[in-house]
């Protein structure tokens, strides 16, 4: 008799249309609900490196990033996985737009590789291209799905090839090293990230991130844009996973023993966030708008190799 796979009956569970899941197993930090099973770790991880930081670069940094002050930063952690931690929208509304932008705009364009590559040539500024009057190119948005920036992953072979990388971004690398100094991972070295575009009807599949070399290394992963259902569970495959909303800005820190546990996406919900990025009816933001109305993005951030002693 085969062992039970708790992990993918939620994952099924979550992801089914008809009839929809019920969400009131969700860990939902916005609304205080099911929190029961979490803790508090502000002063934990923020304790010993504000005098640090803010001797050092004040709070200016997070001014620059589109970040609050990291002093008002919550943070929480589940009581049965340590090293998982999770940083409720640091973002201010501005920063949140900042950062919607780099990743419609900047991040696909080369020295990215995009999902793109393996079917088109010549593909750049993909989001100047949404409103071309070639129906082909214009499309060409709606079948983005994932870039990768610095060492790219191979999805393959799950190896990094030192050879195959570009230049990481320099403001990608200063928001990652910053949240990562705040929470005491002073060491930490971005190397590589993987963008990935989700519709509405997309989901991500059970997994966890091997392919580093430096698993000692936190993942730092950003979402923007609609809200996700994140299942996370441990090393361990078939257990019962935990279900959390990740709302637009929020970030997710997978660290220790939780750096190699299972997680997963079974779905996006369709929410109302504007409230995450403020009022701003330019016609430049209307557009981005229009596009997260519908969509969620990731940003997973990673150090792929040991540091150098």
């Amino acid at each position: 008799m085969s062992e039970r796979d708790f992990f993918k009956e939620d994952f099924k569970y979550y992801k089914k249309k008809s009839p929809p899941p019920c969400f009131d197993q969700v860990i939902d930090f916005d609304s205080k609900h099911n929190i029961e099973s979490t803790i508090c770790v502000k002063e934990q991880y923020l304790k010993e490196t504000t005098n640090e930081i803010t001797k050092h670069s004040s709070c200016s940094t997070c001014e620059k990033l589109g970040l609050r002050n990291h002093l008002t930063w919550n943070l929480y952690s589940l009581k049965n996985l340590s090293g998982l931690i999770y940083l409720q929208n640091p973002f201010t509304s501005p920063g949140q737009q900042i950062w919607i932008k780099k990743c419609l705009e900047q991040y696909p364009r080369k020295p990215a590789l995009t999902n793109l590559d393996l079917h088109y040539s010549n593909v750049d500024d993909i989001w100047s291209l949404k409103d071309s009057s070639d129906p082909v190119k214009k499309d060409y948005l709606h079948k983005l799905c994932w870039a990768t920036l610095g060492y790219h992953h191979n999805w393959d072979t799950k190896i990094y090839n030192s050879n195959c990388r570009s230049a990481f971004p320099h403001c990608l690398e200063d928001l990652s090293k910053h949240i990562a100094h705040c929470l005491g991972f002073v060491n930490f070295k971005p190397e590589a990230a993987i963008v990935n575009y989700y519709s509405s009807k997309s989901s991500l599949s059970i997994h966890n991130d091997h392919s580093e070399e430096e698993i000692n290394a936190p993942i730092i992963s950003f979402s923007f844009g609609q809200t996700g259902v994140f299942l996370i569970g441990t090393e361990n495959k078939l257990e019962k996973p935990s279900a959390i909303f990740l709302r637009s800005g929020d970030v997710i820190i997978m660290s220790g023993s939780c750096r190699l546990s299972y997680h997963a996406v079974p779905c996006i919900l369709t929410e109302n966030v504007n409230n995450r990025y403020c009022d701003d009816e330019s016609n430049d933001w209307i557009e981005f708008q229009s596009y997260i109305s519908k969509a969620r993005m990731n940003i997973s951030v990673r150090q792929v190799y040991a540091s150098k002693s």
